[in-house]
C-alpha cells in the first residue's frame, strides 16, 4: 500500500513538472544608465545577481534582485547610490511582479 501511494505521489510531481512552463534563473541581469548628455561622467551600473521567474502558463513575472549588488565604474558613485539614493540598508532588495498580456 506504502509503495501504491509513493508511486502515485512521485508520478502527480513528475507530471505536473513535465506539463509546468515555468523557467528560473539567478543569475540574471539589470543594467541602467542615468547619464545626462550634458554629464562629464556616465553613470551606469549593472547587477548579476538578479533572481528571475517567469510562468508562461499563468503569464506572471517575478523579478528580484539585491541593491548593494550593482557595480559601478567608479566605486564612490556606488557608495553614493546605496546610501544617499536607495538606502540600500533599509530598502536592501528590488522586487518587481508583473503580468504578460497578449497584444495581439
Amino acid at each position: 500500500m506504502k509503495k501504491l501511494i509513493l508511486t502515485i505521489c512521485c508520478f502527480t510531481l513528475l507530471t505536473t513538472h513535465l506539463f509546468s512552463q515555468t523557467f528560473m534563473t539567478r543569475t540574471g541581469k539589470i543594467s541602467f544608465n542615468a547619464s545626462a548628455p550634458s554629464s562629464p561622467e556616465k553613470i551606469e551600473a549593472i547587477n548579476n545577481e538578479v533572481a528571475n521567474i517567469i510562468d508562461a502558463k499563468r503569464g506572471e513575472v517575478i523579478f528580484q534582485g539585491p541593491i548593494k549588488s550593482f557595480k559601478f565604474e567608479k566605486e564612490l558613485m556606488q557608495e553614493h547610490f546605496n546610501e544617499n539614493y536607495m538606502e540600500s540598508d533599509k530598502y536592501p532588495r528590488s522586487d518587481f511582479k508583473g503580468t504578460i498580456t497578449d497584444s495581439g
